[in-house]
């Protein structure tokens, strides 16, 4: 089902927290009626949902690819068993799972809210009471979650929600396919693992409490304590240096020191660091009471207290549950008409409920609070499944059992076992990629010295035409955008194209020409866009492709660029163009070398096709903050027209500051009449040449234009001085 197939295709028709569903989408997930999509991830989709009673409900559904793992549905029964029994306040019900289903999925409270990174990033530090109410709520949420046996294990600013009733931690548990990680593999997030979760040794409630001391002092400092970064930096100075506490009140400063201790001997518990917080906050109460008789001894009473007289600001009018209840019917008519299926059975058929009596105020149609504006989404919406969606996307993040961690002393049952070949490791390495709250890559791809000795025109050494054919690509992925962003920037030589992918839109900018972007071009200067080329997952299709070779061998420990890693090697088929006329594509088998870091992330990947050599550089996995672009129609060519050489009219369209428009329609004509240009003639070459010394401008070749639709940039120019000034465009006319 998708929104072309029905009503819902219009902006206003869905609540602002949701998107429209898509071919395939289910119509209904055991008991409750979807409404639309909450976000997507490595590991699964997160559909927003209404029970029997019209409560909003976020219900993470997996991949296919994980469901037919059997170690993995095994895991995901273990786990989510334990998170049902989870209780405390500042937790996130789960209501219920299929783990027989096809694909199995996990229902829970959805949350609204934004994230206490995205709180901090808007709006600074937590101060007073709000941070005491924070640490106090924290604290008690993973009192509960050590209760029932779990340990977090991925506790960080971007997977704690701040609702208008209190912080809420919420349940990670499945984010990561439990199956694929070795016992002695770290997985989390750097700056945020404990020193000893880096060393090798398992996952125990006092490393939450690191996590929660690390994530109170970023509240309130608005810093993480070991550093911003992404990679192996952090890493390092969470094992070796002192956390920076400056900022942190002097009344929790000694509290947080202890959790941050290196020795997990030192850290408080979860339960004495929720006493401790509540002694500051309020540290007359109970100071001579009578425990018989006074409420306020009750420390989850005090903490109702707390959170309803100093929890405030905390704005999320744009959640209207009556919206999602108008906008399921219009969903089910949809459904109805295009046959959408049903995932689990009407019935939850193998479901395991729970009570759902975990987290305040989550009655009624608001499932987890009331009300910021419609626009409100963009700065920070983040709602709770199995995996966590985080403003809008699936963050990283996993609990473990803690009696299965303890398999690991001889107590417990085995844990499931982790990868059993390296084209397993190297696909669990995809999945944290994939799972991370964002990434940053880069590619160079260079002619071969073969290749270039034989394609260098006469008179240009071979060296010379590998530098001057260099591409390089940038991917950027932030899956914590109010809707998940991907980044690809390809430049040869100084100029390039830059796409952003914010859903189903594929936006294109030059480079060169600096200015107003286009919304879902169908090619580019001839060429035609395949949206598949820009998403996260196009960007990790090299390692993909080696998860699925039968060639790959590991040869153990390895140093790469000073990070400890392990290196592969092998063969892996590769599609490439083998006819750069006709674009016809190929396939080589292509030789690698492939480095993993500690923690199982991609660090470097060499290979080399028919004729070129690729580095790829996985430069770190976190929070990838992009500023997406508007989704704006190309420009308009409001500043009027000008002729080429071959007397073709176009439409000139100035995003340059301080250029009038007459001034811009001159530039162009000067550039194809050859006026003030240099080199001479350089106009209507439709190569570049520069105007008056200041503007460098340029245009597509014919054959290109010709291929092109009315309205698409086919040139544009740039002021050499402060190409940051704006530039020139000009499009096709009718």
């Amino acid at each position: 089902m998708t929104a072309e197939s029905g009503s819902l295709d219009r902006s206003g028709d869905l609540p602002p927290e949701l998107r429209p569903l898509r071919d395939g989408d289910p119509a209904r997930i055991g008991p409750y009626r979807v409404v639309g999509r909450l976000g997507e991830g490595g590991m699964g989709t997160v559909f927003g949902a209404l029970d029997a009673g019209d409560r909003c409900i976020a219900v993470k559904v997996i991949h296919r690819r994980f469901a037919a793992d059997p170690r993995f549905r095994a895991r995901f029964a273990e786990e989510a068993e334990l998170m049902r029994r989870v209780g405390g306040l500042c937790t996130a019900a789960v209501h219920a799972c299929d783990t027989e289903a096809e694909q199995p999925w996990l229902a829970t409270d959805f949350v609204p809210g934004p994230t206490l990174r995205r709180h901090v990033q808007e709006n600074g530090p937590l101060t007073g009471a709000m941070l005491l109410a924070f640490a106090a709520g924290t604290a008690e949420a993973l009192q509960a979650v050590h209760a029932a046996g779990v340990v977090h294990c991925d506790l960080k600013p971007a997977n704690v929600i701040l609702s208008p009733d209190g912080p809420k931690v919420l349940d990670f548990g499945i984010a990561h396919p439990a199956s694929a990680v070795p016992q002695d593999e770290v997985f989390g997030s750097p700056g945020w693992i404990s020193p000893e979760r880096l060393a090798g040794a398992p996952g125990r409630p006092s490393a939450d409490m690191f996590a929660w001391g690390g994530m109170v002092a970023f509240a309130a400092t608005g810093r993480a304590p070991f550093g911003s970064g992404t990679g192996a930096e952090p890493l390092r100075r969470t094992r070796e240096e002192t956390p920076d506490l400056d900022g942190v009140p002097a009344g929790l400063l000694p509290l947080v020191t202890r959790a941050l201790a290196k020795d997990p001997a030192e850290r408080p518990t979860a339960e004495a660091a929720f006493h401790a917080v509540l002694e500051l906050a309020e540290p007359e109460t109970a100071a001579g009471a009578d425990a018989a008789t006074d409420p306020r001894t009750d420390p989850g009473q005090r903490l109702r207290d707390l959170l309803a007289h100093r929890w405030t600001g905390i704005d999320v009018s744009w959640h209207r549950p009556a919206r999602w209840v108008a906008a399921a019917a219009a969903v089910g008519a949809v459904a109805a008409q295009s046959g959408a299926g049903a995932l689990g059975g009407a019935a939850a058929t193998g479901a395991t409920t729970a009570a759902g009596s975990a987290g305040i105020g989550t009655t009624g149609a608001a499932a987890a609070g009331g009300g910021l504006a419609g626009g409100g989404l963009a700065k920070g919406l983040a709602i709770a499944a199995a995996a966590v969606v985080t403003a809008g996307a699936v963050a990283t993040g996993g609990y473990f059992a803690a009696g299965a961690l303890a398999a690991r002393d001889g107590n417990g049952t085995e844990p499931s076992p982790g990868p059993t070949s390296p084209q397993e490791t190297v696909a669990h390495a995809v999945d944290l990629a994939l799972a991370a709250d964002g990434f940053e890559i880069t590619e160079v791809a260079r002619l071969t010295a073969e290749a270039a000795t034989a394609q260098a025109p006469p008179g240009i050494a071979a060296a010379d035409y590998i530098a001057l054919t260099e591409v390089t690509w940038r991917y950027r992925y932030d899956a914590t955008a109010a809707e998940p962003t991907f980044e690809t920037l390809v430049t040869g030589d100084e100029f390039g194209d830059h796409y952003v992918r914010v859903g189903d839109d594929v936006m294109y900018r030059d480079e060169f020409l600096q200015s107003a972007w286009q919304r879902n071009p169908g090619q580019v200067g001839g060429v035609p866009v395949d949206p598949d080329d820009h998403t996260p997952e196009a960007a990790l299709a090299g390692l993909r492709a080696i998860a699925e070779s039968g060639d790959v061998t590991a040869h153990g420990a390895a140093r790469q660029d000073g990070v400890a890693a392990t290196r592969y090697s092998g063969t892996f088929a590769l599609t490439e163009v083998v006819d750069p006329g006709s674009g016809e594509e190929g396939e080589t088998q292509a030789p690698f070398e492939l480095w993993l870091t500690e923690e199982g992330f991609p660090l470097r990947l060499e290979y080399t096709g028919s004729d070129t050599e690729h580095v790829v550089d996985y430069l770190g996995f976190g929070p990838i903050e992009i500023d997406a672009p508007g989704l704006g129609a190309a420009p308009a060519g409001d500043c009027g027209t000008a002729t080429t050489p071959d007397g073709r009219v176009v439409e000139v369209d100035s995003q340059a500051r301080e250029l009038p428009c007459d001034e811009a329609v001159g530039i162009v004509n000067a550039y194809f009449n050859g006026d003030a240009v240099s080199p001479p003639g350089g106009g209507g070459s439709g190569g570049f040449a520069t105007v008056n010394g200041e503007w460098t401008c340029g245009w597509a070749s014919v054959g290109a234009i010709e291929t092109m639709a009315p309205g698409e940039r086919i040139g544009g120019c740039t002021f050499d001085a402060d190409p940051s000034r704006g530039g020139i465009a000009f499009l096709k006319t009718g």
